[in-house]
């Protein structure tokens, strides 16, 4: 069984159905980026509130979780509609490149814990940071792997 981004196949209709797959993946990225921040959202504003993460504690705040949670699902979206058209293995491989990149998207916050270059930087502050990370990868990997792609008989 053969998996492809939704449509990519060549051959009669290919224009056709090249045209519906960056349709589907538009979509299906448009509702990535509303889910998982969304839920970043609201996770941080719990977990400020429920933990007390000081309130000048700026990366756990509003903006600053909607802005980066959008460029990074985003940035998962294209991601995976290069992988999808350009891998013999797209699942496997978009697996491997989340996973690095949940890896390299904990570091900045390591380095924020590590300089306390904000003020009311703390280490729950830092590990509330990160759950939002793999709410955001966990949402991405799922949504992606499995409304991005089709399986084809």
């Amino acid at each position: 069984m053969a998996t492809s981004i939704s449509g990519f196949e060549i051959g009669n209709g290919a224009r056709r159905s090249l045209g519906s797959a960056w349709k589907r993946l538009l979509v299906v990225g448009a509702g990535l980026v509303l889910v998982a921040t969304v839920a970043n959202v609201v996770i941080a504003m719990a977990l400020r509130s429920g933990l007390g993460v000081p309130a000048a504690f700026q990366p756990l705040s509003t903006p600053a979780v909607a802005s980066v949670t959008i460029v990074a699902m985003i940035g998962a979206t294209l991601v995976f509609a290069w992988v999808a058209r350009t891998k013999p293995d797209p699942r496997r491989a978009f697996l491997l490149i989340a996973a690095v990149g949940f890896i390299v998207s904990s570091l900045p916050d390591l380095a924020i814990w590590a300089t306390g270059v904000f003020p009311g930087t703390t280490t729950t502050g830092i590990l509330s940071l990160m759950a939002l990370h793999v709410v955001a990868a966990g949402l991405a990997v799922g949504t992606l792997l499995r409304f991005g792609l089709r399986s084809e008989s």
